[in-house]
């Protein structure tokens, strides 16, 4: 009796052994890149071209997060700076990027790994023992990848660009008003701030 328990146990740890690698391999498809002034919302200031395209489509959302984030509060919005001087350098500090329904009511987007662990927590249904350790690991891929995604803070020298995704918070069960998004930017060395805003 005790023999057939462990003789049970040990089949079903092997199974699971076996199983886990296939789950680790989750591909994540990295969205495309292009030059800032090509994408259809954009803007140029000081030499600093910016363009964002936001993912509004589900489907878009569900190919490159495995999540759906507009039903859970965000839109994530492909972001690409380029830096066109040739000799002035600008620091780009995400903690700075306002957004809202107009200038009166901005807000910070959320990071990646707020944003993460917010929509893993609520993807975990119960849904038997193999499923939800599928789930469990896939939340934490998630969570990987919001973070892994996101637009950093950086420091863009002549002629050099930075892209990632920001994350905009949205009313979850009504339509959306129009975003204003205001991404500053400080040339290096002074107090010069620049103000890039778009809206979608």
């Amino acid at each position: 009796m005790l023999t057939t328990d462990i003789l049970r146990n040990s089949r079903i740890i092997l199974a699971l052994s076996l199983i886990a690698p296939v789950w680790a391999a989750a591909e994540f498809p990295d969205y495309p890149v292009h030059k800032a002034r090509e994408y259809d919302i954009s803007t140029e200031t000081a030499g600093v071209t910016i363009g964002i395209q936001p993912l509004e489509d589900l489907s878009e959302q569900q190919n490159y997060f495995h999540t759906e984030l507009a039903p859970k509060g965000f839109i994530p919005v492909f972001v690409v700076i380029q830096n066109g001087s040739h000799e002035d350098s600008f620091l780009f500090d995400k903690t700075k990027v306002r957004c809202g329904a107009d200038d009166s009511n901005v807000a910070t987007p959320k990071e990646g790994s707020k944003a993460g662990k917010a929509l893993a927590a609520s993807a975990v249904p119960f849904v038997g023992i193999f499923a939800s350790m599928q789930i469990i690991s896939n939340a934490s891929q998630v969570q990987q990848n919001f973070l892994r995604k996101e637009m950093q803070s950086t420091t863009l020298s002549p002629g050099a660009s930075a892209h990632g995704f920001l994350y905009v918070p949205v009313p979850k069960k009504t339509s959306r008003q129009k975003i204003h998004l205001r991404v500053p930017i400080i040339r290096a060395g002074t107090d010069d701030t620049f103000n890039l805003d778009l809206e979608f």
